[in-house]
């Protein structure tokens, strides 16, 4: 690993499974910050339509995506799928966690009056990813931001770059454009600066 790139190893061989260029925090932050007005302004049964999409692919790529996860943690398959299997599950978990918390609410005051609650995304999110559980972790942050109407730079873990590669593209083959859910590979001290932005 240099300051500009990551190469990630497979701790059981010692095999290179990942070489990718350091990404850009500021361009990621902007171009995030771009994007997020039209996808706020969608509608949430789109937003839910595409999260659902992103479960399906992960469904579809289940055992590719397990591999990885082993191979880039060193954890044992069953415990990489376990992984994959939350990824999937989050979604509908999200989806229902969602509707129970938000929607338009009218309530009684006492008063004599009327109060509601509405509820707003706030824009980009970062999700900072661990190193343990690569995958499902970060998910349990996108999927919710996603169908709040907000959008995501995700940083994974320096240590497991590729699984949060693999994650970001399941979102973009579902149909997120590249700005809605963003990439952010660098060193750890770079979490500072993803989180610092206003």
């Amino acid at each position: 690993m240099t300051e500009n790139s990551f190469i990630t190893i497979e701790p059981a061989t010692g095999a290179e499974i990942l070489r990718v260029s350091a990404s850009d925090i500021d361009d990621c932050v902007a171009r995030a910050r771009a994007a997020w007005p039209a996808w706020a302004a969608r509608p949430l049964s789109n937003r839910i339509e595409l999260v659902r999409r992103f479960a399906n692919h992960v469904r579809k790529v289940a055992d590719e995506f397990a591999e990885l996860i082993a191979r880039e943690t060193g954890k044992p398959l069953w415990e990489a799928k376990t992984e994959v299997d939350a990824v999937i599950n989050k979604v509908e978990i999200s989806v229902k966690a969602y509707a129970d918390r938000t929607g338009n609410k009218k309530l009684d005051s006492a008063l004599q009056g009327k109060a509601g609650v509405r509820h707003k995304p706030h824009g980009v999110m970062a999700v900072l990813g661990p190193y343990n559980f690569p995958a499902h972790l970060p998910n349990g942050h996108i999927v919710p931001a996603l169908i709040a109407g907000n959008v995501v730079v995700f940083k994974p873990s320096e240590k497991t770059p590729a699984v949060g590669e693999s994650l970001v593209d399941c979102c973009h083959k579902a149909g997120t454009c590249e700005e809605l859910v963003q990439l952010a590979i660098r060193a750890a001290e770079a979490d500072k600066a993803l989180v610092s932005h206003r």
